[in-house]
């Protein structure tokens, strides 16, 4: 079983995931209070985080999650920096499959970091959870997030036209997925 506390990224890069911890509430608002910006095109989560508790109810959130089976979530992380998130939801063990879904600091987008950390998401989810299927979900629009799924092995199949309503407009969304069969292959 792979160590779930830090499962390293990129070494070179000393790019990792980490287990989240409470400890991290803090450094994770300000992160997504700088990102705003950033994040708000495609993630109306934003909206909510105005202040570390936020951060902590999230993470008290995801790691009941954890405890119960259905969530996991990783910091992505340069060195001790947080630089982003990823997570599997929506596990299902009777199914065997579960979604990703992630974001990124601005600044170090456009390095395949959260494409190298889906990969990696992936590996833990077939060989360690015993998961089958992974989903992400894309907004149509959003370029980047599209392009992790496909760079990462996923298979486009199909727009869910105005899946969903942020921001008062209804957004299509692309579904990707991935087959234990085909990452091992």
């Amino acid at each position: 079983m792979k160590d779930y506390l830090s499962m390293p990224l990129r070494e070179s890069e000393n790019l990792f995931l980490l287990a989240p911890e409470f400890s991290m509430a803090e450094e994770l608002f300000q992160l997504v209070d700088a990102q705003k910006a950033h994040l708000r095109t495609f993630l109306d989560f934003v909206e909510t985080v105005d202040g570390p508790e936020n951060q902590t109810d999230f993470l008290k959130m995801k790691l009941t999650g954890t405890a119960n089976g259905t969530d996991r979530l990783f910091i992505i992380a340069e060195g001790q920096k947080i630089i982003g998130t990823i997570d599997l939801h929506k596990i299902n063990k009777l199914t065997k499959k579960a979604e990703i879904g992630y974001w990124l600091s601005n600044e170090y987008t456009k390095r395949n970091i959260v494409t190298d950390a889906v990969k990696k998401i992936c590996e833990f989810s077939f060989d360690t959870l015993a998961l089958n299927k992974l989903v992400i979900y894309a907004d149509k629009e959003n370029v980047g997030s599209n392009l992790v799924a496909q760079k990462a092995g996923f298979s486009l199949v199909g727009c869910h036209k105005e899946d969903i309503f942020m921001y008062g407009e209804f957004r299509d969304m692309n579904e990707y997925e991935l087959l234990r069969s085909e990452f091992q292959a």
